[in-house]
């Protein structure tokens, strides 16, 4: 599937962005009413450091609901199956999702860190990190944080959620920080096991085009 990460790779960046600067725009006019100048430039004033972590704790508590709804929506689920749909993992992986998952999510995390009004500084590295991160959970590595594991999620972490094994399904929806799960209920950490087994039980095309088609397909 190497062929269809690298073209994701190479053309969701593009599609994913022309469609989401428009959506954000209507957003943010549409979001108007929300928005405290008062209260932005409190968050502004603060220093980059504590936006950051405020960023990543608001980031990480909507993401794992987000995920999770993207998981439970059969409408959603459509979308989100194709990043599901790799059979092996490894960092390109990171790089297969349908531009629309993509664009849904981007939207849903847009309202509340419009509203908030994190300074740019701020963002720009978060989106950099975020980035980071998502290659590095996908990454093939055998290697394993003994204690790190519970603190931070790892590639073994997230590639339990990526496995189609019976026992695996629907867990570990955490980007950022593992406690996530094991608050409500969702974490499968086991020991000295690796899953057997990548991908859905959904018949998605192999290929770039199929996929894109695929969600709006009826069942």
């Amino acid at each position: 599937g190497w062929l269809t990460d690298a073209t994701y790779f190479l053309l969701n960046r593009f599609m994913v962005d022309s469609v989401s600067f428009l959506l954000i725009v209507l957003l943010a006019i549409v979001w108007h009413w929300m928005i405290s100048s008062d209260f932005q430039a409190k968050v502004a004033a603060q220093s980059t450091w504590l936006q950051f972590i405020e960023a990543l704790l608001l980031i990480e508590v909507l993401g794992y609901f987000y995920h999770r709804w993207s998981h439970s929506s059969p409408l959603l689920w459509k979308f989100h199956s194709v990043h599901h749909s790799s059979s092996q993992m490894d960092w390109l992986a990171a790089a297969r999702g349908h531009p629309f998952d993509q664009i849904f999510a981007r939207v849903f995390f847009f309202v509340p860190f419009y509203v908030i009004g994190f300074n740019e500084k701020t963002l720009g590295g978060f989106v950099f990190i975020l980035a980071l991160n998502g290659i590095y959970l996908h990454s093939n590595v055998r290697f394993r944080f003994k204690i790190l594991r519970w603190l931070i999620v790892t590639p073994e972490h997230h590639h339990w959620h990526h496995s189609n094994d019976i026992e695996a399904r629907n867990k570990n929806f955490a980007a950022l920080f593992p406690f996530m799960d094991l608050i409500f209920g969702t974490l499968y950490l086991p020991k000295n096991k690796t899953p057997q087994t990548y991908g859905v039980s959904e018949n998605v095309p192999k290929g770039f085009l199929g996929q894109l088609k695929y969600p709006f397909k009826k069942a």
